[in-house]
């Protein structure tokens, strides 16, 4: 993966064809009722692919590297896996504590940080994308032991779920996708060379993780049509505490990169880290702990398709805080 990444055509696109995926899903769900005893297996497989595709790409052998910036890796930690987390509890609290469904999604949506994807919009701000490599095993790894822990603490009251439902979801939708995942790399690597291999997940692995990701919104929307369109004002309400959030993410890391010190590179990558929730896992673990609780699976896609727009926005700020606070200060101006 190169220090300078972009938008490929897929990602721009990105909202639109998950909208796409929500609405021809719901056009489908309302013609084809019969496509609802399909629709389990379809998402099941999907999630599979996709959990499948993030394990190869990332690296997890820069998680020793991470421990040679601990003071940034711990900062990023504790953003996003203590603060975010309090956040996220309270605007729920506050604006989603009699939708109980709503709650526990908005909740998984926010818990879990974007695994890779934020890697884009580090380099596009002009961040720090080779210490933003060496945090994307932790990211992972650490939500995947720490959401039993968010949901017994801020959900397991409004909806009981079973642990051996995790540990289920956990091997079924974490450890087989990353067995699968390093065998294909141990065998790619001994046909080919490693630059070889990396060249082709850097082409082909965005489309394919945007693509499984729709099939996964589709199949969803397709199977709950009825559910999802009696419920719509209840998982509108959605929306303002995800852009309170969003706010609230972009003051709170200017805030900490002031009160550390960091270099503009790291705080454009601690922006971006803190701010991007697009994480696949959250819908796998929704879906696996909670199958027929089809709201909270809902209220996590409605994060990720407005997320792209605000994480662009998130750059253009960036760039004006790079411009009046870092180049100024280092004028002396």
């Amino acid at each position: 993966m190169s220090d300078k990444l972009s938008l490929g055509l897929f990602d721009k696109l990105r909202s639109f064809i998950l909208i796409g995926a929500v609405f021809w899903g719901l056009f489908v769900g309302n013609f084809f009722s019969g496509f609802s005893q399909y629709s389990g297996l379809i998402v099941y497989v999907a999630l599979i692919i996709l959990l499948y595709s993030i394990m190869l790409t990332t690296p997890f052998w820069e998680i020793a590297r991470s421990f040679k910036n601990i003071r940034f890796m711990g900062l990023s930690w504790i953003a996003n896996f203590v603060i975010i987390p309090v956040i996220a509890w309270i605007l729920a609290l506050f604006f989603l504590k009699d939708h109980p469904a709503v709650f526990i999604g908005f909740i998984l949506y926010l818990v879990t940080p974007c695994t890779d994807w934020f890697l884009i919009f580090t380099s596009m701000a002009d961040g720090d994308v080779p210490l933003g490599l060496a945090l994307m095993p932790t990211n992972l790894i650490l939500q995947v032991v720490l959401i039993p822990v968010y949901l017994l603490l801020f959900a397991g009251k409004l909806i009981p779920f079973q642990f051996s439902a995790f540990i289920e979801t956990l091997i079924v939708f974490i450890i087989l996708p990353f067995l699968l995942a390093t065998t294909t790399r141990l065998v790619l690597r001994k046909i080919k060379s490693r630059e070889w291999t990396n060249a082709l997940f850097d082409t082909v692995i965005s489309p394919i993780q945007l693509f499984s990701l729709a099939i996964v919104i589709f199949a969803m929307f397709a199977g709950q049509t009825k559910i999802i369109i009696d419920n719509f004002n209840t998982l509108s309400l959605v929306f303002l505490p995800i852009m309170i959030f969003f706010i609230l993410s972009f003051i709170n890391a200017q805030t900490f990169s002031k009160i550390f010190s960091l270099s503009y590179k790291e705080c454009a990558l601690f922006t971006c880290t803190t701010a991007a929730r697009n994480s696949p896992l959250s819908l796998a673990i929704a879906f696996g702990i909670f199958p027929n609780k089809p709201l909270i699976q809902v209220a996590i896609i409605i994060g990720v398709i407005i997320e792209l727009p605000i994480l662009i926005l998130v750059v253009k700020l960036l760039k004006v805080v790079k411009t009046t606070v870092y180049i100024k200060a280092a004028y002396g101006s």
